[in-house]
C-alpha cells in the first residue's frame, strides 16, 4: 500500500527538483550517502504546499538514540509533528508511526515507547508522532469547545495527514520509496489504529492496535455511570476503599487463579471464573473493615462488572475480573479519591468521561454528570459517535489493500474492556469468513491498561507485525515478557484468540516453554 503512495509522491518530487530554484527554494546539495535525496539541513530551504517545517537538523547519537535527522513541523491548521530519520546509510526502507494517549495534546509517538529492546530508530525505521492538532493535558478536552475543526483533526484527520506528510519528507530525504509502513498505538493510539484501518485503509501495511478506544459513546457511559455509584457525593470518599478492593481481588484469585494450571496471581481467561460479587462476606449493620463489604459496595462492584445500562439495556461491555487491588488498575482509573487529579476530578474514569460529555457531546463546560439520567444518551451521543467511533466491522477495503491488523488488550485493563474488544473481533469474524488471514486478537493475562500489572505486559509488536506483513508469517502466538529494571523476570506465550495458554504442570511457571496454546 505505502509503495503506491510514495511512488506517486516520487513522480511529483522528481518533476519538482529541477525547478526548485524557480520556486524560491535554495539549491539542493545532496550528501554522498544519499545521492538521490536531500540533505537534512537542506529540507528547510524548500517551499512546501501542504505543511510548514519549523526545524530540520542533525542530532548526534546519545544514550537512547543513534545519530539522526530531527524534523519538526506543522500541517494546517495546527497539527504539529516530529519525524525522526535515521542516517541514510542506516535507514531500513521502512516507516512506523506511533499513536498518542488520552486526548493527546502534545507530540506523542507510542512506537518509540521502550520495552527493553532497540527502538524503531535504532533499528533503522523512520518514525513520526503528532499532537493531533491541539496543545493541552491528555486528560483535558476543553480545546474542543466550539471547535468542530479541531474535533475532526483529533478524530481521524491528524493521523492521516501526518502520515502523508512524513512519507513525502522521507521520500525527499532518502530519494527512494518506502518499502513498508506501519502504525503502533495503545488506548487512544489503539483507536487511531482501528480508525486508520476503517477510514484510510491505504495508509499502513500493518497496524498494531492495543486497548483501542473505539466506542466513545459506550466508554463515556461506562466511565460516568461507574462514578455515580462510587461517588454518590463527589466530594466525599468513594464507596469502595482500598480494603474492599483488596478483599475482592483476593477472593477472585482464591477461587480462580489455578484455572490455567498454576497459582501465580494471573488468570489466563477471567471469563472462566465463577466468582460473583455477592459471594463476598457481608458486613453487619454498622460494621466495616477489611474482611467484609457493604451492600452499597457490592452494588458498585456489580455495576462495574456488568457495564453501563441505558433504558434497561446494556450498551457497552463491563470489565472482566482483574486489577481490582492494583493502584494502576482500579485504584487510579475507577476509584481514586476526591480531587486527586484536580478540582472535581477523582480518577481517570471521571476525568475522561466527563470531558467527553462536556466538550464532544453537549459543548457545555458546566455539564454535571451527577444530574444526567442517560434516558436520552443514544440521541445525545450520536453525532460524537459518528465522528469518533471506529466500530465498523466491515474491513473489506483494508483487506483488499493487503493490510494486516493486530488487536490486543490486557485482560485486567480497567479502562478499555477486553470483553469489548472480543465483541469487536467476533464482529469482524462474522463479517469476513477469512478474518484470521488479516486480523488477529491477543489478550494478555494480568495486564492493566497498555502496560503494568502482575502479568507479562511487553511484546515486540513491531517484530510481530513486520514478520506477518513482509514474510507472511501469521502469528498464532506471541511471546510476552515482564521486566524489572530491564531484566526479564517472567515470559509466557499469548495465544491468538480464542486459544488460551495452559501450564504443563511441571516446568518453571515463569518460563515460556512451560505453557502451550490450546482451546
Amino acid at each position: 500500500m505505502s509503495s503506491s503512495i510514495t511512488k506517486g509522491a516520487g513522480m511529483v518530487i522528481a518533476a519538482l527538483l529541477p525547478i526548485l530554484p524557480l520556486l524560491g527554494a535554495a539549491p539542493v546539495e545532496t550528501t554522498p550517502s544519499a545521492p538521490d535525496g536531500i540533505a537534512c539541513a537542506d529540507l528547510m530551504a524548500l517551499e512546501w504546499g501542504g505543511f510548514a517545517l519549523d526545524r530540520a537538523e542533525l542530532r548526534d547519537a546519545d544514550a537512547n538514540n543513534p545519530a539522526h535527522c530531527l524534523v519538526q513541523g506543522t500541517v494546517p491548521s495546527a497539527i504539529r509533528f516530529e519525524l525522526l530519520l535515521p542516517l541514510p546509510e542506516a535507514w531500513n526502507g521502512r516507516f512506523v508511526m506511533g499513536g498518542g494517549g488520552g486526548y493527546v495534546g502534545s507530540i506523542q509517538n507510542q512506537a518509540t515507547a521502550g520495552s527493553g529492546v532497540e527502538s524503531p530508530l535504532q533499528r533503522g525505521f523512520a518514525t513520526v508522532g503528532t499532537d493531533t492538532g491541539h496543545q493541552a493535558s491528555r486528560i483535558q478536552a476543553n480545546w474542543a469547545l466550539g471547535r468542530d475543526d479541531l474535533e475532526v483533526d483529533f478524530a481521524h484527520r491528524a493521523v492521516h495527514v501526518t502520515a502523508e506528510t512524513a512519507k513525502t519528507i522521507i521520500h525527499l530525504h532518502y530519494g527512494s520509496d518506502i518499502a513498508y509502513s506501519y502504525f503502533i498505538g495503545c488506548s487512544r493510539g489503539g483507536g487511531q489504529g482501528t480508525m486508520e484501518s476503517q477510514r484510510y485503509p491505504d495508509d499502513f501495511d500493518g497496524i498494531v492496535s492495543g486497548a483501542p478506544a473505539r466506542d466513545w459513546a459506550g466508554i463515556g457511559a461506562q466511565f460516568t455511570q461507574s462514578q455515580l455509584l462510587l461517588y454518590p457525593d463527589p466530594s466525599a470518599p468513594p464507596v469502595l476503599d482500598a480494603d474492599a478492593r483488596a478483599l475482592l481481588e483476593r477472593a477472585i484469585l482464591e477461587r480462580c487463579d489455578d484455572l490455567d494450571g498454576v497459582m501465580d496471581g494471573v488468570m489466563s481467561d477471567p471469563r472462566r471464573c465463577s466468582f460473583q460479587p455477592e459471594d463476598l462476606p457481608r458486613c453487619t449493620a454498622g460494621e466495616s473493615g477489611s474482611d467484609c463489604v457493604t451492600d452499597a459496595q457490592v452494588a458498585a462492584i456489580r455495576a462495574i462488572y456488568d457495564g453501563p445500562t441505558v433504558n434497561g439495556e446494556h450498551v457497552y461491555s463491563g470489565l472482566p475480573f482483574g486489577g481490582e487491588g492494583e493502584l494502576a488498575g482500579w485504584g487510579q482509573w475507577i476509584v481514586g479519591a476526591p480531587n486527586i487529579l484536580g478540582p472535581g476530578v477523582n480518577n481517570l474514569h471521571n476525568a475522561f468521561g466527563v470531558e467527553f460529555f462536556r466538550y464532544f457531546v453537549f459543548d457545555d463546560p458546566d455539564w454535571d454528570f451527577t444530574k444526567y439520567d442517560f434516558s436520552t444518551w443514544a440521541a445525545d451521543t450520536r453525532a460524537a459517535a459518528e465522528l469518533l467511533n471506529s466500530t465498523r466491522t466491515n474491513l473489506t477495503d483494508f483487506e483488499t489493500a493487503g493490510g494486516k491488523l493486530i488487536l490486543w488488550n490486557g485482560w485486567s485493563d480497567p479502562a478499555i474492556s477486553a470483553l469489548a474488544l472480543i465483541d469487536y473481533y467476533e464482529g469482524v469474524q462474522a463479517e469476513h469468513e477469512n478474518a484470521e488471514d488479516f486480523v488477529r486478537l491477543f489478550l494478555l493475562p494480568g495486564v492493566l491498561h497498555c502496560a503494568s500489572g502482575p502479568g507479562p505486559d511487553q511484546v515486540e509488536w513491531l517484530d510481530v507485525i513486520q514478520s506477518w506483513v513482509e514474510e507472511g508469517s501469521a502469528p498464532d502466538q506471541v511471546l510476552a515478557s515482564r521486566r524489572t529494571n530491564g531484566e526479564v523476570e517472567m515470559q509466557r506465550p499469548v495465544c491468538a484468540y480464542p486459544a488460551v495458554a495452559r501450564y504443563d504442570g511441571t516446568g518453571d511457571a515463569k518460563r515460556e516453554e512451560s505453557f502451550s496454546c490450546g482451546g
